[in-house]
């Protein structure tokens, strides 16, 4: 009865204060996860207790795999904030509320408010942004900017010619932002879909507000000064960053993530859920070549952002499920603005889908546990079984009121099935904590005794990305190198062989060290001194005394 009596605008603000509450509410309710988190939480640590605010650096090592923005940022969260999983996310978290807000915003401003709603509601549920939206990583804030980038530029294209320039300079001081964040994809991908769009188009009117000569020195001056600072620290720098970070990384498997062509595809269905027919819809029709002298598609170059960014990424040998990410604004503006008989059936098919869903979940509750092969990790698996359960419900109550009402207002719907798999999604996230000693080093943070954090702490063979931020310290390296290669390659004496550690280990009196399950079976075969304090599904903590 409440919601019947207010205005339909006062209900989608309440609903969004209050998933936007619940959005921040969660980010420290779990550890930080491996491997991404445990990275970019402890490097901007590094940065405060270290004062090198130009070459961040991990585990004391110079690491420049990515650009500092998002270094930047999280640093002054973590000290504003404080050193603990809140302070590490907020930074990401937020990023992805402001691209809600972003496409909302430009949403309304070229379609009007009832397709900012739906587009507004559809991205902040869709599966893949908002698990990345939880997570510390650098794809969802070059989402960010990238999206700003994309807005910048469709409203220029809207406005009038004086409104023009501002939103051109919106767009390229996003665009220096996004590569500041993750280096040249955030410019090229922009370029290529308006050269793509002009070529098939033919039409080369948006070449003309592009306004190089004010928004090209405006790029430089925020992008120029770091990689300036950075190549005068570091001479191999410019050769490192461009040619292996980029070219290499992209065109050679040197990063070690390889996928089979369509694995974007397959990440594209799952992470449009639960609107994954409607963005299939979006993607796949309206493809006619406009008339000579039509006015700016933006629905066109929708289309081109969305499918370019797929095919890239497709094409390249490092393929990993976030890259896709910043496709999913462009979508979401694109299945708000379908026509209205088209996008009310597809929101009903979706609310359909909803109810399947639930009953899936239902049945893996009830069934799954007793079909589970036991083993180390399984009972952190099993303790998910709750809260599915919980999130089935939610999912139930959500499809059943849409298709409960009789006049089914498109926005409404979409709203409503929007609101029900943010709030299943973000209890999914706080569930994750239960299966943390599976993805976390926080069992092991916690057994580290307090006298201890100030001793000699090595890592054998192995190299946990969340216990250096939870121990406020660097750990000693043992016989591993990983993605800390090429910070060792310039300090190559931080890198300790196996067998200088285990007779320095054998001297010492006073000392820990952290080693996979393998490596601490081998030594305690070997008659190594050591005594266990900790263990995880992975790795054990392990004292000299």
């Amino acid at each position: 009865m409440i919601v019947k009596a207010l205005h339909p605008r006062w209900t989608y603000c309440g609903l969004s204060v209050f998933l936007a509450a619940l959005w921040l509410a969660t980010l420290s309710l779990r550890p930080l996860f491996n491997t991404d988190e445990g990275r970019y939480a402890e490097i901007p640590r590094e940065m405060l207790s270290g004062d090198d605010w130009v070459i961040p650096h991990l585990n004391g090592l110079a690491y420049i795999e990515k650009p500092p923005l998002q270094y930047w940022a999280t640093a002054l969260s973590l000290a504003v904030v404080g050193q603990n999983e809140l302070g590490a996310r907020l930074y990401t978290a937020l990023c992805a509320l402001t691209a809600i807000l972003v496409i909302g915003f430009a949403a309304k401003r070229l379609w009007g408010e009832e397709q900012a709603w739906r587009s507004a509601a559809m991205l902040s549920s869709m599966l893949l942004f908002l698990a990345m939206g939880q997570l510390l990583t650098l794809d969802m804030s070059l989402t960010f900017y990238m999206t700003a980038t994309l807005a910048g530029f469709l409203l220029a294209q809207a406005a009038a010619a004086r409104q023009a320039l501002g939103w051109m300079l919106v767009c390229w001081i996003a665009t220096a932002l996004g590569v500041l964040t993750k280096g040249l994809v955030a410019a090229a991908i922009p370029v290529a879909v308006l050269v793509l769009y002009s070529l098939f188009s033919r039409d080369f009117a948006p070449w003309r507000r592009l306004y190089p000569a004010a928004g090209l020195p405006l790029f430089l001056a925020i992008t120029a000064p770091w990689f300036t600072l950075a190549a005068r620290r570091l001479p191999d720098f410019l050769q490192f960053f461009f040619i292996r970070e980029h070219f290499a990384r992209y065109l050679t498997p040197i990063a070690d993530r390889e996928a089979p062509w369509w694995f974007f595809g397959a990440v594209f269905l799952v992470g449009s859920a639960p609107w994954t027919l409607p963005a299939l819809r979006s993607v796949m029709t309206g493809w006619r070549r406009p008339r000579g002298g039509a006015p700016f598609d933006a629905a066109l170059f929708l289309r081109l952002w969305i499918v370019f960014i797929c095919v890239f990424f497709s094409l390249s040998s490092s393929k990993l499920i976030p890259y896709i990410l910043p496709a999913l604004p462009a979508l979401a503006l694109l299945m708000g603005t379908l026509p209205a008989d088209v996008l009310k059936r597809d929101l009903r098919r979706t609310a359909l889908v909803t109810l399947g869903a639930a009953a899936v979940l239902g049945a893996v509750c009830l069934y799954a546990p007793g079909h589970i092969a036991p083993s180390a990790r399984s009972p952190y698996f099993l303790s998910l079984a709750a809260p599915l359960a919980q999130i089935a419900l939610l999912l139930a109550a959500s499809g059943l009121y849409v298709l409960s009402q009789r006049n089914r207002d498109i926005t409404r719907t979409a709203v409503f099935l929007g609101i029900g798999w943010a709030l299943s999604g973000l209890l999914l996230v706080r569930a994750a904590a239960a299966v943390a000693p599976v993805y976390s080093g926080i069992v092991l943070a916690r057994a580290l005794p307090a006298a201890a954090r100030n001793g000699p702490i090595y890592s054998v063979g192995t190299y946990d990305q969340t216990l250096p931020f939870y121990w406020r310290r660097t750990l000693e390296l043992v016989a591993y190198r990983g993605e800390l290669d090429y910070g060792l390659g310039r300090n190559p004496g931080m890198e300790m062989p196996m067998d200088a550690f285990l007779e320095r280990w054998t001297a010492l009196t006073d000392a820990c060290a952290v080693m996979d399950t393998k490596t601490f079976d081998e030594l305690k075969g070997r008659a190594v001194p050591m005594r266990e304090l900790a263990r995880d599904a992975n790795r054990v903590l392990v004292a000299r005394q």
